[in-house]
């Protein structure tokens, strides 16, 4: 520049005429548009320096897995990448990209690369697998744009391994799937409410068992189907949940669009936000009327199974095994109490007689109404008659002195006679009569309940062998 500026002014210094003023002028400018288009050049080869070192910059320093393709080759492949593929750059580049998509996605990376040369090309990402070292698939989604790249046409591609997530969604999709098709099919109501007790969802099995359309049943309030006995227990359920309860089983009744209630039993969890606040309650109530019913029947069946297994088969009063039972329980209850226990045993007078001279089935029947009158007179809730064995019966009388006790013997005998049972031929004794032993004990640590029994009976055979129809009682605090 400082050349020319001489020249122009050598010029001025000559003589200066109109043709010589057009030349330097001439000069002047053609000078300066050379400068101009000179510096242009320089400032823009500087810029493209500036900008192709930014670019490797960010080509090199990415925090997503870059590479650049050009002419059908990778030329470049970032940190990141060799992360992702687990191949070093140098086992990378010059490679075809082919070499890592899968077969079947090779039409859609040749249509995305045609693209690329378009005026306006398809920026928008898309999804493919590629394979790594050790044939691992992976899903990438990827990103891709023109470039210049070494001052030549070039392709950057941003990866983004997407594999996780994609696992994560197609279980989540399987999972959702799996749901509906067990909320849809299956036999039991499922159920949403909100922490009101508002149905906001109710799978279509109500149908079936309530006779109700989904519609009818969603926005309508749990308590306007359930049973009134069980509003109280339901209310207090919610309240807790509200609170604290995170998991409830329980049974209730639910009425049917007819206006009748079946019974159900419903497992219920409750659906918190971050903060623990409530957010809703998913029940799963399945019909237990019917079993409900069998395990009644059952119930039934097993109180009258215990009933004949601790009933005499003949006479209809308490058999030997369940006074076994009873003597140890109301023994301990007298024990704990310090009160004296009594008991009573029976025989019947000549029973052998009665059978050889009329017949076992009148001996079956002198015995069913003696048991029968000996269960008659006692009269207290705790007092116990059984069958001991053969024609013998046994009285227990809780709580009981030898006062109360022989009172009690002397009514059995009596009402005994009253059944005026005839002893037919057998003249000496015109009506069945019976001999009574009675004992009775104070439970302590060094008596056994089975004293007592053993003392009742050795009273019973003083009392046979002195005289038939006899009484004979015994007191004792304990035994030596």
């Amino acid at each position: 520049m400082i050349s020319i500026m001489v020249s122009t002014i050598e010029a001025f210094s000559e003589k200066t005429t109109k043709w010589s003023i057009l030349e330097a002028l001439l000069f002047a400018v053609i000078s300066f548009l050379l400068g101009w288009i000179y510096d242009k050049a320089i400032y823009y080869k500087n810029k493209a320096e500036l900008s192709e070192s930014r670019l490797w910059k960010l080509l090199k320093y990415s925090p997503e897995p870059i590479i650049v393709y050009q002419n059908e080759k990778i030329v470049f492949a970032n940190d990141k990448f060799e992360e992702l593929v687990q191949f070093s750059s140098t086992q990378v580049i010059g490679n075809s990209i082919f070499q890592y998509v899968l077969q079947e996605y090779h039409p859609i990376v040749r249509k995305r690369l045609l693209e690329m040369c378009e005026v306006n090309p398809n920026l928008d990402r898309i999804e493919l697998k590629i394979q790594i070292k050790h044939n691992q698939v992976l899903d990438v989604e990827v990103s891709s744009a023109p470039i210049i790249f070494n001052n030549k046409p070039a392709v950057e591609m941003f990866l983004r391994d997407v594999t996780k997530r994609n696992r994560l969604e197609d279980e989540l999709r399987k999972n959702e799937e799996l749901y509906r098709f067990i909320t849809e099919n299956t036999t039991d109501l499922i159920s949403y409410l909100n922490p009101n007790g508002v149905y906001e969802y109710f799978s279509p099995s109500c149908s079936c068992m309530l006779d109700y359309k989904q519609e009818d049943l969603i926005g309508k309030n749990l308590f306007e189907y359930l049973h009134p006995e069980e509003v109280e227990k339901v209310t207090a359920l919610l309240l807790e949940a509200d609170s604290e309860l995170d998991f409830a089983s329980f049974t209730h009744r639910l009425k049917k669009n007819d206006g009748t209630y079946m019974w159900v039993e419903t497992n219920a969890r409750t659906i918190r936000e971050n903060s623990r606040k409530l957010e809703g309650i998913v029940a799963v109530s399945r019909d237990i009327t019917e079993r409900l019913e069998k395990e009644t029947r059952l119930n039934e069946t097993n109180m009258m199974l215990r009933y004949l297994s601790n009933m005499d088969g003949l006479t209809g009063i308490p058999n030997r095994r369940y006074f076994d039972v009873k003597l140890k329980e109301e023994w301990n209850r007298t024990k704990r109490n310090s009160m004296p226990f009594s008991a009573i045993m029976i025989d019947i007078d000549y029973f052998k007689k009665y059978n050889d001279l009329n017949g076992h089935q009148a001996g079956d029947d002198c015995l069913r109404q003696i048991a029968t009158a000996l269960n008659e007179t006692l009269k207290r809730s705790g007092d116990f008659a059984a069958r001991y064995g053969g024609e013998e019966f046994v009285i227990l009388l809780p709580e009981t002195d030898e006062q109360g006790a022989a009172q009690v013997a002397e009514l059995l005998s009596s009402n005994v006679k009253k059944l005026n049972i005839p002893y037919s031929v057998f003249e000496t004794e015109p009506i069945v009569s019976i001999s009574i032993g009675c004992a009775t004990l104070t439970p302590d640590d060094k008596l056994k309940p089975e004293d007592l029994i053993k003392l009742a009976d050795s009273r019973l055979y003083l009392a046979k062998d002195s005289r038939k129809n006899q009484l004979t009682f015994n007191q004792l605090t304990h035994l030596g």
